[in-house]
């Protein structure tokens, strides 16, 4: 998982609140349900020593904010000064959570967040096709050509012609889908491509996208020309199996390099803050359930990090908070990864941490 989204978090000096909540709405009585989730974590809040003009800057932000359709969940974290993160989530977690602290608790928002993964969805039929680019605009997209785009019912003296023609024209508007869809999905970074259509013209499509369109592309069954309303459903399939096929994968890279001598993987909470507190961490695999309660010593750099006061080259001032959260803090200052191990992974993790390394640290270097 990419941590550009959280890394702005480091430049406040907080301290923090941290909110995961149950927002959804399919209910008569949704919004008072809502509001009585926050007020009873709002309660957690204060009582764990929240000031009030945080409190206050969460509350105008929970009534303001639009009500999601359906089940959804919200992430927010807030600072004095102003909310930092505020995203509405698909699923909603298993039970609200709120933190108050020197760093932000960001091990429930990367589970309940996910990787995003951008994506282009398309409706192709003959006449051209309707895309939705990963920014949401939509636009619908054929070629100039004039040509007929329907056969003939009934076959008769040049009727081979005619439908030659059609075909053409079909092929045409196919082609002038498949550029601006390739362009869509070069300019948005997009990871996945959900197309919907009929079978031939989704195969028409498919012929003429550039490779690395076709690669990400995933298809559903539909005759319409607009994009369907059961795209949406197949867009969050699709997605879940890119980031699993992602998770897992990072997962794995952690194991091979665990396996191998040359110090490129370390695992304990001694040696991942080590390597955090050093800058070589690439990727930061944490298994939620079982990480360590201690705390950890932080310092104004949000990756000077350490167990112990006298692992610290700075005098400057210096104060403790969980480890994940300083760790997730940590590693997201310089620009690495993270990923959530799951139960059934084939991984060995003391004290629930690992990382793979950019670079040997300790002995092994």
């Amino acid at each position: 998982m990419r941590t550009d989204w959280i890394r702005h978090l480091n430049d406040d000096d907080g301290p923090f609140a941290t909110v995961v909540l149950d927002a959804t709405h399919d209910t008569a009585d949704a919004t008072e349900r809502y509001r009585l989730r926050w007020r009873d974590l709002r309660e957690r809040l204060a009582d764990d020593g929240a000031d009030e003009r945080t409190l206050s800057v969460l509350d105008d932000a929970v009534v303001d904010a639009p009500a999601p359709s359906g089940t959804a969940g919200r992430v927010l974290v807030a600072a004095p000064d102003g909310v930092l993160l505020d995203r509405h989530t698909e699923v909603p977690p298993e039970r609200g959570t709120a933190t108050w602290g020197p760093v932000p608790e960001l091990l429930p928002v990367l589970a309940a967040v996910g990787e995003q993964v951008p994506t282009v969805v398309v409706a192709i039929d003959n006449t051209g096709g309707e895309i939705r680019a990963v920014d949401g605009t939509v636009e619908t997209v054929g070629s100039d050509s004039s040509g007929p785009v329907h056969k003939a019912n009934t076959a008769g003296p040049g009727e081979g012609g005619a439908d030659a023609r059609v075909e053409e024209t079909w092929k045409r508007n196919a082609q002038a889908v498949a550029e601006r869809v390739d362009k869509l999905v070069r300019g948005g970074n997009a990871d996945l491509l959900v197309v919907a259509g009929d079978a031939p013209a989704r195969a028409r499509l498919r012929d003429e996208l550039a490779s690395a369109s076709a690669e990400i592309m995933a298809e559903i069954e539909n005759t319409g020309g607009t994009v369907p309303e059961q795209v949406d459903d197949t867009v969050r399939a699709a997605a879940d199996e890119v980031r699993e096929r992602r998770r897992s994968a990072a997962v794995a890279g952690y194991a091979t390099a665990s396996g191998r001598d040359g110090g490129l993987a370390v695992t304990g909470l001694g040696d991942v803050v080590a390597a955090a507190r050093a800058h070589a961490v690439e990727t930061l695999v944490i298994d939620p359930s079982s990480v360590p309660g201690t705390e950890l010593l932080v310092g104004a750099d949000p990756t000077a990090v350490a167990q112990k006061p006298d692992e610290l080259l700075d005098d400057g001032p210096t104060t403790s908070a969980p480890a994940v959260g300083v760790l997730v803090r940590a590693v997201a200052g310089a620009d690495a990864g993270i990923v959530l191990a799951a139960p059934g992974d084939d991984v060995t993790l003391v004290d629930g941490l690992g990382a793979v390394l950019r670079f040997p640290i300790g002995p092994a270097a």
